[in-house]
């Protein structure tokens, strides 16, 4: 139990630091047009939303789909506005100028409801315009529909942590057996055959949703990741190294056991 209290503390941590990288990483000026482009919307300023809009998406439908977005927020004004994503991607061609798209995400909570609104950016040089809008009500925030909680989780999410839990500390024993055997050939290059896993096998911790990597390698075979907004993800691998070695030092210890004594020379006088 207080190895898996650790694990939880350790993952706590780990999602606070994220949101304050989260905050630093994000583009300020693009942040600030996202969220007036939303403001806009909100406010039923449809014609500003639409001058926003890349041309492609300037079809005759677009005055009827704008209101049906704005019409996913509740009215009033929002509680907390965050930023729950932030990615950057630049492409640039040979010889041509350099685009670069942002997707930026916000949880917008209202009293009883929240709504996650996505947009997705493009700048050539000075020009940014909206290339997409994705708007999502949630009953719950996306922290507490994500959150590493064991409350009301099943046999196969404990099976998954209490995995996540003892393949390492198993890799750690073979590591730290392989180190102290004597005569080993090779020993270095076992000791790090037994950190290795392969075959990883993951779970959607908010969904339970299951997910396999047959190709795949993994450090002390498990491990977990996730943020304060996405699903955690705890996977665990076939700690390959571990049970090899293990297997090898059996064989070789069973040998010497067996092996008949060296007779030794008569004593001469």
């Amino acid at each position: 139990m207080r190895l898996l209290l650790l694990a939880l503390v350790g993952i706590l941590a780990a999602a606070c630091s994220q949101q304050d990288m989260l905050d630093k990483i994000a583009p300020q000026a693009e942040s600030a047009y996202a969220q007036k482009v939303i403001a806009e919307l909100r406010a039923g300023d449809y014609a500003s939303v639409a001058q926003a809009l890349a041309p492609q998406l300037r079809m005759p439908s677009i005055d009827k789909h704008l209101p049906k977005l704005a019409g996913l927020f509740p009215k009033g004004t929002p509680k907390t506005v965050k930023l729950v994503g932030a990615h950057t991607l630049r492409m640039s061609r040979a010889g041509g100028p350099l685009k670069t798209q942002y997707e930026l995400t916000y949880e917008y909570e209202f009293p009883g409801s929240w709504v996650v609104a996505k947009l997705v950016l493009a700048k050539e040089q000075d020009h940014l315009e909206v290339i997409g809008i994705h708007i999502q009500p949630l009953a719950r925030s996306l922290e507490e529909t994500n959150a590493f909680t064991l409350a009301g989780k099943g046999a196969l999410h404990w099976v998954f942590l209490l995995l996540a839990i003892a393949i390492p500390l198993f890799c750690v024993y073979a590591f730290i057996a392989c180190v102290r055997m004597a005569g080993l050939k090779r020993k270095w290059w076992w000791a790090l055959f037994t950190l290795i896993g392969v075959f990883t096998v993951s779970i959607n911790w908010s969904t339970g949703e299951l997910g396999v990597q047959p190709l795949s390698f993994l450090l002390l075979s498990a491990a977990t990741f996730g943020s304060t907004y996405s699903p955690w993800f705890v996977n665990v691998a076939f700690p390959i190294g571990a049970v090899c070695f293990l297997w090898r030092r059996h064989v070789l210890l069973r040998e010497a056991s067996t092996a008949p004594e060296t007779p030794s020379a008569p004593p001469v006088f």
